[in-house]
């Protein structure tokens, strides 16, 4: 699309070819600004139809006025507007130079009569101008209303030529000096002076000659912004819900460290990651000198009293044991420096507001432990020092140190996590979030099929139990009752890393303590399962473009 950028209009001295020597050259002068009329406007200028423009930027040509016929409505309204004596046709020269024609906006009938008249001459553009306020310096736009004919615009393509509206106040200037350039050289402001410049032949031709410049207004510019506009709300969609997922996945990391710290979900023991425990938390897990249960005697002291503290919590029952849950009680022992008991109380410990005594504390477990199952050596009670894990489970220190520093954050025996609470000894990733919550959502899935089963089971334990009620009740049967067998814990069998030989001989080989240990602690890792590193693995498994775009949207 070209649209119309300036006007430029100066007046040109050139030669009558009817009169001048044809042998001689022909010169067209630009007159200077001082001595003849000189215009150009930039602004309020308005492109009301582009067909047949120029493409090289440029329309120019000498400016006049179409002639009417005599019997146009028009003819005779116009003289209102139009001078007598404008520039017309006739009064430039019959050489076949290219024309721009003016003509005021009166009424729809004189708008297409003077489109009419410019359609028969050689007219490279046609200026329109509003006749409405002579001193009004704007234009109305193209969409205008001022501008419409009735015809649904097609007008604006009827013709071969390109409209351009300019302000009233141009046209009326225009006009008035088309009047003043449109006779002899003689009539036209300082034509005497111009007649005593030398080779200037008094025939000659002065006249306006107007020149309009266009821009090519292309929908480039427009697609290319509309184009940036898409691409940056694109952009910032993409990275508010960029951050919008880190954000989420940040929280999820949070909640999944902060549980494992509260002991609520241990990553080794569903597989997830393999941990081990540092040094400093290892030592905040309690570290007793061993006590044989067949020793159950408090240790004399030289001290007048002493106190001897049994705890038995309930987490710590194992299953099959006939101890009670609910009973979980704190006993104080007071015993005197005999070996005697005379006076022997019990006194319940509140544990939120009373101070135990500073004295060496000791959890019993339902079942004896008297072997260290990673050395598989014997405890010396009241001689060997031992570390008490969470879930009640007795070791050398040195042995389940390094086991827990190296190896595996889990109780050798019983695989309970040995993290202390609120520790979280390594980094969370998203990778263990999604398996961690994967697993979680199978055990839901799982858990509601097994609520049916469940619930027969739980129909025929009761039944069991009504059974056994009607069986003690009934005398006659209960002679023929064979009573049940107490319940005992189940035995922790060990296995000698040197078979058929003992721990108190090595059949003349002689191994250090230490390396006695390693080598129990590399068969114990050998016999666990293999756990893969989330992270490692989901890389491994995923092409970098994958990666790359769980970088930026991690959840996908």
């Amino acid at each position: 699309m070209t649209a119309i950028t300036d006007i430029e209009t100066f007046v040109l001295l050139f030669p009558n070819d009817e009169w001048s020597d044809t042998g001689s050259d022909s010169t067209v002068a630009q007159l200077r600004p001082n001595i003849s009329f000189a215009q150009h406007a930039q602004k309020n200028l308005e492109t009301l139809s582009t067909r047949g423009a120029d493409q090289d930027g440029t329309i120019s040509g000498f400016l006049y006025v179409p002639d009417l016929n005599k019997d146009d409505g028009c003819y005779n309204l116009s003289k209102e507007y139009v001078p007598a004596n404008v520039t017309r046709q006739a009064n430039l020269p019959p050489t076949d130079y290219t024309l721009v024609a003016i003509a005021p906006w009166i009424n729809i009938n004189c708008t297409f009569s003077y489109m009419a008249a410019a359609h028969s001459d050689p007219v490279r553009a046609l200026l329109f101008y509003q006749v409405v306020n002579e001193t009004d310096t704007t234009t109305p736009a193209a969409d205008s209303a001022a501008w419409d004919l009735n015809d649904g615009g097609a007008w604006r393509t009827h013709y071969p030529f390109p409209l351009y509206g300019i302000p009233g106040a141009m046209g009326f200037s225009l006009m008035q000096q088309l009047s003043l350039y449109s006779g002899n050289m003689t009539e036209v402001p300082y034509g005497h002076d111009l007649t005593e410049i030398p080779g200037v032949d008094p025939r000659d031709y002065v006249r306006l000659y107007t020149e309009i410049g266009l821009s090519t207004q292309s929908f480039l510019p427009t697609l290319w912004v509309y184009f940036l506009v898409v691409v940056a709300v694109l952009i910032l969609c993409l990275g508010g819900t960029s951050a919008l997922m880190h954000y989420v996945q940040r929280a999820h990391r949070r909640s999944l460290r902060r549980r494992v710290a509260n002991g609520e979900v241990d990553l080794e023991a569903l597989g997830i990651k393999r941990l081990q425990i540092p040094r400093a938390d290892i030592e905040r897990l309690p570290l007793f000198t061993y006590v044989s249960e067949d020793e159950m005697s408090p240790p004399k002291s030289s001290l007048k009293t002493e106190h001897f503290i049994t705890t038995i919590e309930q987490h710590e029952v194992a299953e099959g044991s006939s101890i009670s849950p609910d009973s979980q009680v704190e006993s104080q022992y007071t015993t005197s420096t005999s070996n005697t008991l005379p006076n022997q109380e019990l006194i319940v410990i509140d544990d939120k507001h009373s101070e135990l005594p500073a004295v060496l504390a000791h959890k019993f477990l339902p079942y004896s432990q008297p072997t260290c199952a990673i050395c598989l050596e014997d405890f010396e009670s009241e001689i060997s020092e031992i570390r008490e894990l969470p879930c009640g489970h007795i070791f050398h220190p040195e042995c389940i140190d390094t086991f827990l520093a190296s190896t595996s954050s889990l109780c050798p025996m019983c695989k309970k996590s040995a993290l202390p609470l609120g520790c979280c000894p390594t980094r969370i990733t998203n990778a263990m979030v999604r398996r961690e919550r994967n697993l979680r959502r199978i055990r839901t899935v799982r858990d509601e099929a097994d609520d049916l089963e469940a619930y027969w089971a739980r129909r025929r334990i009761q039944e069991l139990k009504a059974n056994l009620k009607r069986t003690l009740l009934n005398p006659s049967s209960g002679r023929h009752a064979i009573p049940p067998l107490p319940l005992q814990p189940q035995p922790v069998f060990v296995v000698s890393p040197f078979p058929g030989v003992s721990h108190g001989d090595v059949s003349g080989v002689e191994i250090s303590r230490q390396a006695l240990v390693e080598h129990r602690i590399r068969e114990l890792e050998a016999g666990q399962a293999p756990i893969q590193d989330p992270e490692l693995l989901s890389d491994r498994q995923r092409p970098k473009w994958r990666r790359t775009l769980s970088n930026a949207f991690p959840g996908f």
